[in-house]
């Protein structure tokens, strides 16, 4: 499955949304179960996914500097000009140097 149209901006946004799906489903959870321990597993999976995406999103402020991106393993694109740009100027400038 190729995710490259997906830019880190869409990544960024989905991920906040999925915070939030997490943390409703997480309040009904602990609503409408009433048994304590499928209470504590199921919010327990809520959070243990809520982490795991937003240190996915967290990498993705590093897009700019590492000029890679990738979100649970899919790589994305960059779409802004300004950083596809610098990110091109600086692995010509290490071709470069290796050259």
């Amino acid at each position: 499955m190729d995710l490259g149209a997906i830019d880190v901006g869409a990544a960024d946004t989905a991920s906040l949304i999925g915070l939030g799906v997490l943390a409703l489903i997480a309040l009904a959870v602990l609503l409408l179960v009433g048994k304590l321990f499928a209470k504590l597993v199921i919010v327990a999976v809520i959070v243990v996914l809520g982490v795991a995406v937003w240190n996915q999103r967290a990498e993705l402020a590093d897009c700019p500097r590492t000029c890679s991106c990738s979100f649970f393993g899919y790589q994305l694109e960059i779409a802004q000009p300004t950083v596809d740009g610098l990110c091109q100027d600086v692995v010509s400038r290490i071709r470069a140097a290796v050259d």
